[in-house]
Formats: structure tokens, sequence, C-alpha cells
């Protein structure tokens, strides 16, 4: 009897591109409910491929999200909560993959990601075009020295 595992392998490839490519129009959803006038992140953390979390871009509860402190990018900067550190506190420290729009994490958030044990980060491929900013090259160079996977997927433009 033989088995074959590159057919079952791709099989579970292409039922994981579809999944991974609905987490991040979950993430781009998420996205959309960030306050920020310039930059809108969303973030879903996933589980054995089930949602264990969501977070976006924003000020802690309770803190005045005023036009006057969003438009102030000094004092925004101070107050902003990232996408995924929301969503990680969301998740209570549990998850296996994250899922991230528009863009890859910043460092001090990939360093909580690879905290918690994340093993995945999916994001969208035009987020390689912007990836000057941050410190994304040492991003990558991290995510590559930790052996974190990392996907780059095509969503259509709204």
């Amino acid at each position: 009897m033989t088995i074959d595992l590159d057919g079952i392998w791709v099989e579970y490839e292409v039922r994981m591109a579809k999944w991974d490519k609905r987490y991040l129009e979950l993430a781009r959803l998420v996205s959309s409910w960030s306050k920020d006038p310039r930059k809108k992140v969303g973030a879903v953390i996933t589980e054995d491929n089930y949602v264990r979390s969501i977070g976006f871009n924003g000020f802690p509860r309770a803190v005045d999200d005023s036009d006057e402190r969003l438009n102030n990018q000094e004092l925004k900067n101070k107050l902003m909560l990232h996408a995924e550190v929301n969503a990680i506190m969301a998740a209570q420290g549990k998850g296996d993959a994250i899922y991230i729009y528009p863009c890859l994490p910043c460092m001090a958030c990939l360093m909580q990601l690879i905290q918690i044990g994340i093993e995945r980060v999916i994001t969208p491929k035009k987020c390689l075009e912007r990836a000057t900013h941050w410190d994304s090259e040492l991003v990558l160079e991290i995510l590559k020295e930790q052996c974190i996977q990392v996907s780059f997927i095509d969503l259509e433009e709204r």
C-alpha cells in the first residue's frame, strides 16, 4: 500500500490558501474600524485554524479619541495601541498564526508575537512594495531567524 503524501500536502495547502485569504480579508475589514485618519491596521489571530481574536489600532478603552488627538501625530503615536497588541491581549497570549492588514508588524509587535509562539505571519503581497518604513528588513530577518513562516497573499483592491 502506498500513501500519496504529496497529494495530501497539496490538498492541505489549497485548503489553507482559501482560509488564509478569508482571514486576511477579515483583517482588512477589522482595519476599517480604526479611527486613525492616517493608517488603519487590522489583525486576526487564529489557533488551529479558528479565530481566537481580532484587533485594530486605536487608543486604549475610555481614552478620548477626539479628532484633535488623532490628528496630532506626536500625541497619537504616544496613545495608539497597535492592532497586533490589541489582538494579542484579546487572545490572552495564545495563537499560532496572525493575519495583519495592510502591513508587516513593527519590531516591538513582532517581539510580542514571538513570545506568544506565533508560527505564521500572513499579510498582503502589496506590503512588500511599501516595506521601506519601520524596520521591515530587520523584521523579515528576525522572522526568518525564528523560522516563522511568512505568507504574502494577493488581495483585490477595494
